[in-house]
């Protein structure tokens, strides 16, 4: 079956796995998606706003159209993973990300996560500027084992070295509990550079994990 993978560029046509991808990501085999919590917003809530924001495919964060590959068996959509280079416009990430969920969140929504903002603040994780970024890796589980996610990170490293010659580092943030994950990107050469243990109550009532990994690898 491995023959049969193919990596691709995402299209419109992509967006539910990607939607899938976002969002099982975030929640890290738990019932918590940050964002819902965040925001104060259901799961349907969020991924129509996910859907909005894939469409504008607006560059330089983890909800861009155009960052996205995904993984086909026979023209199924087994799996995605995002990649972009940090703050490449000098705009971070996350910056580009919120306003851009601002854009699109009731007045209401927005103002329940003023009420939070300095939790927020507290569990972000800085992205080291001009780094590759890995994020949002997603396989179905029927199509586990079989070396798809490191294929779909393979492709991203590929396409960067042509677009992005001068690049010479990769981050990813993973759970630390995910020892699926963790192995794979062990695999593909990461270190781990920081964990970044979370212990407020109120933290662990929005994040899908207490501790998370900052990894690194040399492109």
């Amino acid at each position: 079956m491995n023959n049969l993978i193919t990596i691709q560029k995402a299209t419109e046509e992509d967006i539910d796995i990607i939607i899938e991808s976002i969002i099982e990501s975030s929640r890290n085999n738990t019932d918590r998606i940050s964002y819902c919590k965040i925001f104060n917003i259901s799961l349907m809530e969020f991924q129509n706003i996910l859907r909005l924001i894939l469409l504008e495919d607006i560059p330089g964060h983890e909800f861009c159209l155009s960052h996205f590959l995904v993984a086909k068996i026979n023209g199924l959509n087994v799996g995605s993973c995002c990649s972009w280079i940090e703050a490449i416009d000098d705009l971070p990430s996350s910056l580009i990300k919120f306003n851009l969920l601002y854009h699109h969140l009731k007045e209401e929504n927005i103002e329940y996560s003023k009420t939070i903002s300095p939790l927020i603040k507290g569990i972000q994780i800085t992205r080291e500027k001009l780094c590759l970024q890995i994020e949002s890796v997603f396989v179905n589980e029927d199509f586990r084992g079989l070396g798809i996610s490191t294929k779909i990170i393979n492709e991203h490293f590929r396409l960067n070295k042509i677009n992005h010659p001068t690049t010479n580092k990769s981050q990813l943030i993973v759970a630390k509990g995910n020892e699926s994950a963790l192995n794979v990107y062990k695999k593909l050469g990461y270190v781990t550079i920081r964990e970044f243990n979370f212990d407020d109550i109120e933290a662990l009532s929005i994040l899908p994990a207490n501790c998370f990994v900052l990894m690194e690898k040399d492109l």
